[in-house]
């Protein structure tokens, strides 16, 4: 049997001219590097994005290519052939910005909803609601929520709340006595009778 000497490379763990060698192997490859001394380009996310984008649609545009010719198309129609292909994708592709405005027009009115409930809450009456609506939007800030504002606004503006129930006292009521029960419809009919008599 024929001896097999292979060279075996060794390298000495040591600091390069440091007590623990000789320094006289090879040098060590550097940190990062790829051994060969060439440097390592860097890319960003963007770069590095673009170009796998670019050799992705390479790539597609030379399997169409191979796979139209293989059908018998000459050139002038591969070429087509790839237009009209990727016309076909992006049409299928969905319009993000007219997506985004839908989104947020719907946004907007789930917020003016929620704000009229809140001014509901707040016992506006609904004839002014909108007026409202307007005048506490302008009091709205980063730190003043729209609750808050609509507080704040109905406190200085009073007049635009309902008070509750009204009642209403006509000077039949006690004119009448407790001999016959009427509605509150037949006591106002009554009162604006006697009101039109005493002229």
């Amino acid at each position: 049997m024929r001896d097999l000497k292979l060279p075996m490379r060794l390298q000495m763990f040591a600091e390069p001219g440091g007590d623990g060698g000789d320094g006289g192997g090879p040098p060590a490859p550097a940190r990062g590097g790829n051994g060969g001394g060439d440097p390592v380009p860097s890319y960003t996310y963007e770069q590095a994005e673009e170009i796998a984008q670019a050799r992705a649609q390479k790539a597609e545009a030379d399997a169409l290519k191979g796979y139209f010719q293989k059908q018998g198309m000459s050139e002038a129609e591969v070429t087509q052939a790839i237009a009209d292909f990727r016309e076909k994708q992006r049409s299928g592709q969905p319009n993000v910005a007219a997506l985004e405005t839908e989104r947020d027009e719907a946004l907007k009115k789930i917020e003016q909803y929620e704000n009229e409930k809140t001014l509901a809450g707040m016992h506006v009456r609904e004839e002014f609601l909108d007026y409202a609506l307007f005048k506490v939007s302008q009091l709205v800030t980063d730190k003043k929520d729209f609750k808050t504002a609509a507080g704040e606004w109905i406190k200085e503006n009073p007049r635009y709340a309902s008070q509750g129930v009204y009642r209403v006292s006509t000077s039949a009521e006690g004119a009448q006595g407790g001999g016959s029960a009427q509605t509150a419809n037949e006591q106002i009919n009554n009162a604006i009778r006697d009101a039109i008599r005493g002229r």
